[in-house]
Formats: C-alpha cells, sequence, structure tokens
C-alpha cells in the first residue's frame, strides 16, 4: 500500500507520473536503440533455444558512435525471450570481451562467471575473458547446456 500511498502524494504534489515513466524505463537513446539492432540481428540460440547469444564488437561501437551505457540492456533482450533460460552478450573490449549472464528461474550465473574469474549474483553475473569471440561462445554454452535441466 506505501507504493499506491507515494504515487498520489506524487501526483497531489503536480509531479507528471507517466512522463516519468517514460522517460526513465521507455525512452531510450538513438544510439542504445542502434546497438539493440545490432545485437538482435547477430542473435543465437542453443541447447534447443534455453540459451541466447549476442555480442557487440569495439568496431560496432565505433561505427554507431556509442556513448558509455549504450550497451546496457542488451543482455536482458535475450533474457525476455521465451524458454529461454540464460542470455549471453558479449562486449569488446580492449583485451578481450566483457562477459555478461542473465538467467530466469534456476541456472546460477555467478557460478558460471566464477569459471571465467568473475561473479555476481545468481540470476545476474559477470565477467572478462581474453578469449576469441567463436571461443568464449563455444566455452560459456558448453557451461551453461551442463546447468539446463
Amino acid at each position: 500500500m506505501e507504493t499506491f500511498e507515494i504515487a498520489a502524494r506524487a501526483l497531489n504534489q503536480g509531479i507528471n507520473l507517466s512522463k516519468v515513466y517514460k522517460d526513465s524505463l521507455l525512452t531510450v537513446t538513438k544510439g542504445r536503440f542502434e546497438a539493440q539492432k545490432v545485437a538482435m540481428d547477430r542473435m543465437e540460440f542453443f541447447a534447443d533455444g534455453r540459451i541466447s547469444f549476442t555480442y557487440i564488437t569495439k568496431e560496432d561501437m565505433e561505427n554507431l558512435n556509442l556513448k558509455d551505457g549504450d550497451h546496457e540492456g542488451i543482455v536482458e533482450i535475450g533474457r525476455n525471450i521465451q524458454n529461454v533460460e540464460v542470455s549471453i552478450f558479449l562486449r569488446e573490449e580492449e583485451k578481450g570481451y566483457k562477459i555478461s549472464l542473465r538467467s530466469n528461474e534456476y541456472v546460477n550465473t555467478a557460478e558460471i562467471c566464477m569459471l571465467f574469474g568473475g561473479g555476481g549474483h545468481i540470476r545476474a553475473a559477470g565477467a572478462n575473458t581474453t578469449m576469441c569471440l567463436e571461443e568464449a561462445k563455444h566455452s560459456l554454452v558448453k557451461a551453461i547446456e551442463k546447468r539446463l535441466k
């Protein structure tokens, strides 16, 4: 009930909650949109659609003139697809790739990222790797497949 009371007080103060919601949760920069579009075009599925995989390269970031944070949220796109348990997103950095994993119900992403020297939470974790793209993809998919029910 507390949430509704806060919303009522905000409305009484003249705050446009629908605008706040739209501006903070729905509106994205053009760079973020372009990054998401590239990542969605590259998305692959493994393990009967229970694993999604995509990536962004340094070249993509330069060509699209991406700013810090424009890649945020890409890993959730894969996770939000029906039947996907784990979403993998790799972002190329100076020396390798930043790994981002998200899961829906039961795969412990922190456990998987620890195999790559990283960590995090059960449903959201990350790591860094100096492996090439294909090797990192293969290693991550293999590690996740072992944990699927």
